[in-house]
């Protein structure tokens, strides 16, 4: 039977282990190098994480996720040693960390350039570091092509609103309100709302109750009156809801499947499909 580990000898094993690795170990790197076994670290402290944070050190590597606070300062650190603003190949041979933590979190190596920026900007890390802030915000108004705006020569991604973790697109080629038709009652909410004026409807008001809204209908050329109405992606879903027709006035769905319905109907597949027959380029001489 294995000897019973104290909190005190996994805290020096772990200290131990750091000093001949020169960094944190990992769990396994520890359990391979000592006696102490995952057992041992869960009695104690639960999570391997707070035994390393008991020891004042964090993992850095795969599977654990970098604070942007120590890339910046580790990144300012090594701009300070090198006097300038490190290129990814020196960043990967003298920082601590590999390039891996920036990109995943900005994109790019460019990106991650700027992202450092903000970040500095936006937590005061710039007041304590400003010598290699200068020079990073120097180096990407030199060298990283521009943005423009009104207060500065480059714009943030933050300040961009560009999400880093998904592609981009180009502008679309179609004006559509929807890509694809709805395949739900939301879906025919959405899109009615993007058709409405169109349509020939002013919305005055949504709501959770039924009916789902109201609106004014232009009945006829200049005349105007309000209705109520109630949304579904089929209009036979409505008597499935046990819905009053007395208490509705128009019925917008995706698909009419109701043939007794007593309402004014707005089938937007319908719709759409006039919509798109108008648009349709003639053909002439077939």
């Amino acid at each position: 039977m294995n000897k019973a580990v104290s909190k005190e000898e996994v805290v020096s094993a772990i200290k131990t282990c750091a000093e001949n690795l020169g960094r944190a170990p990992s769990l396994t790197e520890l359990r391979l190098a000592t006696k102490v076994h995952e057992r041992d670290v869960r009695k104690h402290f639960l999570t391997y994480k707070l035994a390393l944070a008991e020891c004042g050190m964090s993992k850095e590597g795969p599977g654990y996720k970098v604070p942007v606070e120590n890339l910046f300062q580790d990144w300012a650190e090594l701009a300070r040693k090198l006097k300038k603003v490190p290129n990814i190949t020196e960043y990967d041979m003298y920082s601590k960390y590999s390039h891996r933590p920036l990109v995943s979190r900005f994109g790019n190596w460019r990106q991650a350039q700027i992202g450092l920026l903000t970040m500095a900007e936006e937590n005061g890390w710039d007041v304590q570091w400003k010598e290699q802030v200068d020079v990073l915000r120097e180096h990407i108004g030199n060298h990283i092509a521009p943005t423009w705006t009104s207060k500065r020569k480059y714009a943030s991604l933050s300040e961009l609103g560009i999400f880093t973790d998904r592609p981009i697109y180009g502008p679309p080629v179609v004006q559509l309100p929807l890509a694809h038709g709805p395949v739900n009652e939301m879906g025919v909410v959405f899109l009615f709302g993007a058709l409405a004026e169109k349509l020939g409807f002013i919305v005055t008001r949504i709501q959770p109750e039924f009916p789902d809204g109201e609106a004014m209908w232009e009945i006829q050329p200049g005349i105007w009156q309000r209705v109520r109405i109630e949304f579904e992606y089929e209009s036979k879903n409505f008597v499935k809801h046990m819905h009053k027709a007395e208490n509705c006035d128009v019925l917008v769905c995706w698909v009419h499947n109701w043939p007794e319905c007593p309402l004014r109907v707005v089938e937007l597949n319908k719709e759409l499909s006039l919509k798109a027959a108008a648009m349709r380029p003639k053909v002439f001489g077939a």
